[in-house]
């Protein structure tokens, strides 16, 4: 016996790849709906002299439970794209979370009134069993949330640290630029420069597009197409013409005029959002 189940293990660990997200969460829902239904009911536990194997009851709950995931995870997906690379923040968190529950909430309502009406008849219908049912319903997916995304969200909020290191190309060197001393990067004449707090600027062999994907994009912001920025270069925000922002960055760069940018009213209520949220 003990061979056999050491076989099993050993084919699993070789042919199945646990690291990707539907394999390894397909292999515990199988798990936790084969435990969980074993207990649900003395016929269905394993050491009952009526014993009878939850056939139906797994696979309903192994059905349930991948449209969870799936909802889960398309939710996560687009939340990821639209805000998280942006920002990370509580009110974000819940904002997932209840987003979730909620189509989660008409899902359950459709298994409820129309699988279970369908098999067992609308005389089964219950306020009491629907609201417990219900409920256990979301406090498990809830507890499945957390741990089915708390690796992807952790990995995420790191990124909301200011520490962290540019690697500036130019003319075959390589300079290190610390995040926290990084101003603003702007683009002039097809060359982009990187200005420090101090004041200081240095040339380098990026395009902006490059620099875009090599920063953070938690701490720093595309607000033109000239120009990247940390919240740190805000000097002055005003509404100009056309809907328009103007704003004055900070420290003026060496030899230079006060350095003044605008953005966009398309960009103007994403822009503040970014900026409110890092205040």
């Amino acid at each position: 016996m003990k061979s056999f189940i050491k076989t099993i293990v050993i084919f699993f660990t070789k042919n199945i790849n646990f690291s990707n997200f539907w394999v390894r969460n397909g292999v515990i829902l199988l798990v936790i709906s084969i435990v969980l239904n074993h207990l649900f009911e003395p016929k269905h536990f394993p050491f009952n002299e009526d014993y009878e194997f939850p056939l139906f009851p797994i696979v309903v709950s192994i059905i349930g439970g991948g449209l969870m995931i799936l909802i889960a995870r398309f939710n996560f997906i687009y939340f990821k794209k639209k805000y998280f690379t942006k920002n990370i923040s509580i009110q974000l968190l819940l904002r997932f979370l209840f987003s979730t529950l909620g189509y989660i909430t008409i899902l359950y309502f459709f298994f409820y009134f129309g699988l279970n009406g369908l098999i067992n008849g609308i005389e089964s219908y219950s306020i009491y069993h629907l609201l417990t049912g219900l409920s256990l319903s979301l406090l498990v997916c809830t507890l499945g949330i957390a741990l089915l995304f708390s690796t992807d969200i952790y990995n995420l909020h790191k990124l909301t640290s200011i520490k962290g290191v540019l690697k500036v190309q130019q003319g075959g060197k390589t300079t290190l630029v610390n995040y926290s001393e990084i101003a603003f990067i702007y683009s002039e004449n097809k060359i982009v420069y990187v200005t420090k707090t101090d004041g200081t600027s240095i040339i380098t062999d990026f395009t902006l597009n490059e620099v875009e994907n090599e920063v953070n994009k938690q701490s720093f912001y595309r607000a033109n197409r000239q120009t990247i920025l940390h919240t740190r270069a805000v000097e002055q925000i005003k509404s100009i013409e056309n809907g328009k922002l103007s704003v004055l960055l900070k420290p003026t760069v060496s030899d230079e005029k006060a350095f003044q940018i605008n953005i966009s009213r398309y960009k103007k209520q994403e822009f503040m959002n970014w900026f409110k949220s890092k205040l």
